[in-house]
């Protein structure tokens, strides 16, 4: 005799009964999991490469903290010696950092230290041009050489106290180059007038690293520098290295020395978690004063960072990236809520013989509840446990975890929720369907919020989206809102235009159109999740699809801008006529501008004079090559929308607080008045200077004595132009130390971007996953209707239909809401990016000083809309061909019995 059955036993015997369905579950369970535990986790990678990305383009001298000491010549504060001062700073160094919030500490590494002198004159080498001027700035610093590889002669060593001879110094191979300065040779430097301090060029060396901090912080350390001054010469300078121990002998003999310390900032510490803590502190740090102990007096330390800015920079970009990761990721999750309730309800419609039993028999309906529950938990716990072990496996490194966590015990809870709701009040006597009462103030609701959400988000504007890092909630719900309205609308308004195509029908000749229009607008039983899924699915996947084609176009767009052109080629110093004109010839450029060099101009403006970087352009050559480019991000629209009567000029950089419309150039002739309209972009990769004035050269007065030379040439390419075979053209024009800006090569480096490839990716996974989850969802509506779809075909088969006629009925079950649903979701897909892309600040993807355009790639648009109808034709054949393969005889003995 079999011994009784428990309560655990009954529920796993009932669980293997019904192990299909709870399979499905599970998978859901499983693929949601696997989506929303990843989600946070691949979201802060990509922002985070993105922040690391960001802060490695910025250089050392926009990450790093500096602060410097004068000595000597107009020192600030109490009289330094630069020689105890080159012994203590080390030692304030450490104290400094040390004061550091933890925070701030972990992305800065040591302080690094370094003393120099000023440029000081020096004679010029043999053969140089009378106009020409030399200088060298004599630096020490402790760690040369771990950051430098010697190339010729050997490294300096410190003289002896009596030795009067020439100082042994060092310089990079490109430096001595460049000052014509040769090893073995001598060159005496004038800090002062009477003083001369002798130095000889022991060796020469080259940077191990280039990018490192320590050469990165001053390029002219590693290259030197040059500036042509035209008809006033030119000036040559380089830094030369002493042995370190030298330095406080030697820095006496200077007028004035710059002890300089700093703290390397490490990208690669930085995640996007700890942003918000790095900044508070940096802040904290910057506003807090310093001081160096030197001989026990306290010196003051004024640090100071570019660092905020790159910070700014990335957290206005991080925002939008946020939602937009948002949105696309919405798709997939409705749409596997959807097949979740379809999947709990065929569960429940299958055990619903058994349940309406067990309620017969005295069960009560929180006993058959709590069984649903423990069985949808069967299928959700170990289906989440895996998710989340795959989303954690799929994403090594990333930060968050306790996000990821609460997410998948959220998918844990989502199955039994879906079983108790499908379930309904599980009473004895047989529940009669309904329509709530309270479903129609849902659904205005729902209508009421999507329009709602429409206009808010319509009325934002770039800036309005939301602050900090977080998801802008109103944008991210839009879409969904918009889906589920638009599946709403189709529901109760489908039936009015199949009812117009069944009344038309009724006089026609056959019987199957107007008995499938018939029965397809009185069956509204279970539409609500096929159309909902049909009608979220395509709508998101045609908005990743233009979210694809909206960032490709405005990642090219961007780089034209930022190179100013298709190409452009700048001088190492000015350009002749003839390499002008040689350009002009290139097979394949169709036009060009040219950029001309008017060296330094004092700019009166706002009630402050400053020295700027003055350069002359015709704004009609300007627009010939600048034509495709928008207007707001095109210079003829800066220097021609002036005050009248002025020329015409546009400012970049300027640091004043006032709005600047006029200004005054001082010049040796006739002062010039300018219209000036203030620029917050550089206009070209060409353009390194940080103040800058471009001024409208038609209109310049002569009288002015401003005259320019030609720097740059803007080319515009025919179409169908080679654009490498013009680019190697460029270069060979150009010469040496001559730039070539590409917008093929500036394009290629801003997909470069983690946060413009981890979109890319995510956009497409979304695309991806929404169509297979539309699959099964599908597929879930066509089991759901199995067993009323064979009844149907048994009958028509009986009263003499053939199987064409059978299959035309069914196919008026699917194919008002395949229809209705594809149609409905394309104009939600192509509706949406107007409604959510136009407000969402899509800047920092582009890399473009203006908002992209929304486009609309019509073959992928295309493609995308093909993949779904295709997915549905199948779903389609699928039913007809296995209703087809019942037995009416047997199907109708079954209905009788």
């Amino acid at each position: 005799m079999s011994g009784r059955t428990t309560d655990a036993g009954l529920l796993l015997r009932s669980a293997r009964a019904y192990g299909g369905g709870l399979a499905l579950l599970a998978v859901v369970a499983l693929v949601t999991t696997l989506a929303l535990a990843a989600w946070p986790r691949v979201t802060s990678t990509i922002l985070g490469g993105e922040l690391r990305h960001d802060l490695v383009e910025a250089g050392a001298g926009g990450r790093d903290i500096v602060a410097g000491i004068r000595t000597g010549t107009f020192t600030n504060g109490p009289e330094v010696d630069p020689a105890q001062l080159w012994q203590d700073l080390p030692a304030s160094a450490t104290a400094v950092r040390d004061a550091m919030r933890p925070s701030l500490r972990a992305v800065a590494s040591p302080g690094d230290i370094a003393a120099r002198s000023l440029a000081e004159p020096t004679d010029s080498p043999a053969g140089a041009a009378p106009n020409s001027r030399y200088s060298v700035t004599v630096e020490a610093y402790p760690d040369l050489r771990r950051t430098a590889r010697l190339v010729s002669g050997e490294w300096p060593t410190a003289p002896s106290a009596d030795d009067a001879g020439p100082v042994p110094v060092v310089l990079t191979a490109t430096a001595a180059s460049l000052l014509g300065w040769h090893v073995g040779e001598s060159r005496t430097a004038t800090p002062m007038p009477g003083v001369t301090v002798p130095l000889r060029l022991v060796g020469t060396i080259r940077p191990v690293d280039r990018s490192a901090d320590f050469w990165d912080l001053d390029v002219t350390r590693a290259l030197g520098h040059f500036v042509d001054g035209g008809d006033s010469g030119k000036d040559y300078g380089g830094v030369a290295w002493v042995a370190p121990q030298a330095w406080p002998a030697l820095a006496a003999r200077f007028d004035a020395t710059i002890a300089q310390v700093w703290f390397p900032v490490v990208p690669d510490r930085f995640t996007a978690e700890e942003l918000p803590q790095v900044r508070s502190a940096l802040g904290a740090f910057l506003a807090s004063p310093r001081t160096a102990a030197v001989s026990g007096a306290s010196v003051p330390l004024t640090f100071a960072t570019a660092l905020q800015q790159p910070l700014d920079d990335y957290t206005a970009r991080a925002q939008p990236a946020q939602t937009l990761f948002a949105i696309l990721v919405s798709g997939p999750l409705v749409v596997a809520l959807a097949v979740l309730a379809q999947a709990a309800r065929l569960v429940v419609d299958r055990r619903r013989p058994a349940l309406s039993l067990m309620a017969a028999r005295g069960a009560s309906p929180a006993r058959l509840r709590t069984e649903l529950a423990a069985h949808g938990l069967l299928a959700s716990l170990p289906a989440a446990a895996i998710g989340l072990a795959a989303a954690l496996l799929l994403t090594p490194g990333a930060v968050p975890l306790a996000l990821p966590m609460v997410l998948a015990v959220l998918c844990v809870l989502l199955p039994p929720a879906a079983l108790l709701l499908a379930a309904g009040r599980l009473e004895p006597a047989p529940e009669t369907r309904r329509r709530n009462r309270f479903a129609w103030v849902a659904e205005v609701v729902v209508l009421g919020l999507a329009v709602a959400g429409i206009a808010l988000v319509a009325r934002r504007g770039l800036d309005s989206s939301g602050g900090g890092m977080q998801v802008d909630p109103l944008t991210a719900l839009t879409p969904v809102l918009v889906a589920l309205a638009a599946c709403i609308l189709v529901v109760r308004l489908a039936g009015y235009p199949v009812g117009w195509v069944a009344g038309a029908l009724r006089r026609g000749r056959g019987a199957v159109a107007f008995l499938g229009a018939s029965s397809a607008r009185h069956a509204r039983s279970g539409l609500l999740w096929p159309v909902f899924t049909l009608v979220a699915g395509v709508g998101i996947a045609l908005f990743s699809v233009s979210m694809l084609a909206t960032t490709g176009a405005g990642l090219a767009e961007g780089a034209r801008i930022r190179v100013g052109s298709d190409l452009s080629l700048t001088a190492a110093s000015t350009l002749s006529g003839t390499q002008v004109d040689a350009v002009a010839r290139i097979p394949g450029v169709q036009r060009t501008a040219t950029v001309d060099w008017a060296g330094g101009l004092r700019l009166s403006a706002a009630g402050d004079s400053s020295s700027v970087s003055g350069y002359l352009v015709d704004p009609r050559a300007l627009d010939a090559v600048q034509a495709d480019l928008p207007r707001a991000a095109r210079l003829s629209t800066a220097l021609t929308g002036v005050l009248p009567g002025r020329t015409g000029a546009a400012l970049g950089g300027s640091t004043s607080r006032i709005p600047i419309t006029s200004a005054l150039v001082q010049t040796s002739g006739t002062n010039v008045h300018l219209g000036v309209k203030e620029v917050d972009f550089v206009p070209g990769v060409y353009v390194r200077d940080a103040e800058w004035v471009f001024i409208d050269k038609t209109t310049l007065p002569a009288s002015s004595g401003i005259t320019g030379r030609p720097q740059t040439v803007l080319v515009k390419l025919a179409p169908g132009a080679d654009a490498a075979r013009v680019h190697a053209e460029l270069e060979r024009i150009g010469g040496r130390g001559a730039v070539v800006g590409d917008a093929v090569a500036e394009r290629a480096a801003l997909r470069a971007s983690p946060l413009v490839a981890g979109s890319e990716s995510i956009a497409a996974l979304s695309i991806a996953l929404t169509l297979l989850l539309c699959i099964a969802a599908l597929l879930l509506t066509l089991v759901l209707n199995t067993a009323a779809r064979i009844r149907l075909v048994a009958t028509l088969r009986t009263i003499g239909y053939s199987s064409r006629q059978t299959a035309g009925v069914l196919a008026w079950e699917l194919g008002p809401v395949l229809v209705f649903g594809l149609a409905a979701g394309a104009v939600v897909g192509l509706v949406l990016p107007a409604l959510v892309l136009s407000p969402l600040d899509l800047r920092g993807f582009t890399g473009s000083p203006v908002q992209p355009a929304v486009v609309q790639d019509p073959t992928l648009v295309g493609a995308a809309l093909a993949g779904f109808a295709l997915v549905a034709a199948v779903a389609t054949a699928v039913a007809l061909a296995g209703a087809r393969r019942r037995s009416a005889a047997a199907v109708l003995r079954n209905g009788g019995e």
